[in-house]
């Protein structure tokens, strides 16, 4: 494994440009980006966005196509978003320029002076065939975050656990500037718009794809995930100067994009440190999350998360499906949409799918797993592609068409879950073509020729391939069944892979 760093300026370029890159949550089989990117990337190549503009984006409201997910089944949500390919490509040209992205490794070597800091969430690129990036990223949160924080148990008695509230949506795009350029040169009025810096690039950038506001980044791929690296990298950088003024030395910090590990050898530094945090994350209007601010002195017992520590001691898992879910019902009412559900709702899947014997009780297993899902969001990729072999089980299709409607009834329940109506169309595109959606990129499947993106800033080459080349994959659907396949399986399951080993 290699993380993103120890790329050249074309390999950044090609790493940005796959579809798993650009997308890093999970839609159904048949959505493919590829095609679309690489016809845009042609379109752009050795050019400036701004020539195939006849607007300012950043005029024009959802340029981007937004989806939300529900994160409790009540009110709470999280936003994902689908950057406008155009944007997309543009802001990757822009940051593979040789200059800019040695601009910005040169910068990163100077976040990661202090090996006292440790961050594990840059990008990982997986060099095993059998093994895919993301597989490779949850690989390094499990070898360099959880049995880090295990082994540091030897040379320190506490460790304070915190994270930053809404990262993503509360990033001060200016910031970037100042996190590259240091914030006394952004801030020069002759480099406020100097696209010759790339801060004031990719900030141009994400304010055209955002209607003009500079708070806030799109959430949902893996290049925003790097540009927020690059604040969280300046956090750090901040951060090691305020300790050293305070001349505090025993210490270690672990991160993980915006979750922080604290350890010392006393509970008032690690307060110290945590103190520091806040006010350096304030003056970037962003702000810890106090509800997880905890501190412990067993650092081996709070390495491991509550979730995971409660599934090792209770799990019992027998051959008996009911009983198995019942269980996992158990675990998500004590701890909600956790990554533990996530991972024992893809073994579920994973054994269901290879199981031969027939299934039991198939109609409670289908209100266990359809509870599970109502509940825990999170897993509603998972959940529905249970679902998928439970209700293709069953013979009679008058009985799916029922089954299915009860589940749409109690889906139809969860507010703020466009993301789980994109899984649900998955589930009913083979039983029931007569139900309609509201949600465009479920009407995409159904008519190519909707937009997804507002394209009215782009004049005619570029608009065309944005509008017309295909994000849906008809001929994939052709092929779906009502359960699903070993292809789309194998997708779901290979994403946690490693995470509780």
């Amino acid at each position: 494994m290699k993380n993103i760093l120890e790329l050249n300026e074309d390999e950044l370029k090609d790493f940005f440009l796959k579809e798993e890159n650009y997308i890093n949550f999970d839609l159904p089989l048949y959505f493919s980006f590829q095609t679309l990117l690489d016809k845009v990337d042609n379109k752009l190549s050795g050019k400036k966005l701004k020539g195939f503009q006849n607007s300012q984006p950043r005029d024009f409201e959802n340029v981007n196509y937004h989806l939300l997910t529900n994160k409790d089944g009540k009110f709470a949500w999280r936003p994902f978003q689908i950057i406008n390919p155009a944007i997309y490509v543009s802001l990757i040209n822009t940051i593979s320029e040789e200059e800019n992205w040695q601009v910005i490794k040169d910068r990163f070597e100077i976040f990661r002076e202090n090996k006292k800091i440790e961050c594990h969430s840059l990008p990982i690129i997986s060099e095993e065939e059998d093994r895919t990036n993301k597989e490779a990223q949850i690989l390094t949160w499990w070898q360099e975050i959880e049995q880090k924080s295990i082994l540091l148990a030897i040379d320190y008695r506490y460790v304070l656990h915190t994270d930053i509230t809404d990262c993503y949506g509360s990033i001060y795009t200016h910031s970037i500037s100042w996190a590259l350029h240091t914030k006394t040169e952004a801030k020069k009025r002759a480099n406020r718009n100097n696209q010759d810096l790339i801060g004031v690039a990719i900030d141009t950038h994400l304010q055209n794809m955002s209607y003009g506001q500079t708070n806030g980044i799109p959430q949902g791929s893996v290049l925003m995930d790097f540009i927020a690296e690059i604040v969280l990298g300046y956090v750090d950088l901040l951060l090691t100067e305020k300790i050293e003024e305070l001349n505090i030395t025993e210490y270690r910090i672990l991160r993980y994009r915006d979750d922080y590990r604290i350890f010392t050898n006393n509970p008032f530094e690690a307060e110290q440190i945590a103190k520091l945090l806040s006010e350096i994350l304030s003056n970037l209007g962003l702000k810890l999350n106090a509800d997880k601010t905890i501190a412990s002195d067993n650092i081996i017992k709070s390495s491991i998360k509550d979730d995971k520590r409660y599934w090792i001691e209770n799990k019992r898992i027998t051959e008996n499906k009911q009983k198995w879910l019942i269980q996992m019902h158990l675990l998500s009412e004590k701890f909600p949409n956790s990554g533990t559900l996530d991972t024992q709702m893809r073994e579920f899947l994973k054994s269901l799918e290879k199981s031969k014997r027939k299934v039991q009780n198939v109609e409670v297993l289908i209100s266990l797993v359809t509870e599970i899902a109502f509940r825990n969001p999170r897993v509603s990729p998972i959940a529905i592609s249970i679902l998928s072999l439970l209700v293709g089980s069953i013979k009679e299709k008058q009985d799916k068409r029922k089954l299915i409607r009860k589940i749409q009834t109690k889906f139809k329940q969860v507010p703020n879950s466009s993301l789980l109506k994109v899984w649900l169309q998955r589930l009913y595109l083979k039983i029931n073509k007569s139900i309609e959606y509201d949600e465009l990129i479920c009407k995409k499947v159904i008519d190519n020729n909707e937009k997804v993106w507002n394209t009215e800033w782009l004049n005619g080459g570029l608009k065309n391939i944005i509008d017309k080349t295909p994000i849906v994959q008809e001929e994939t659907i052709k092929k779906l069944r009502v359960k699903a396949s070993k292809k789309e399986i194998k997708k779901i399951i290979k994403r946690r892979r490693y995470t509780y080993e």
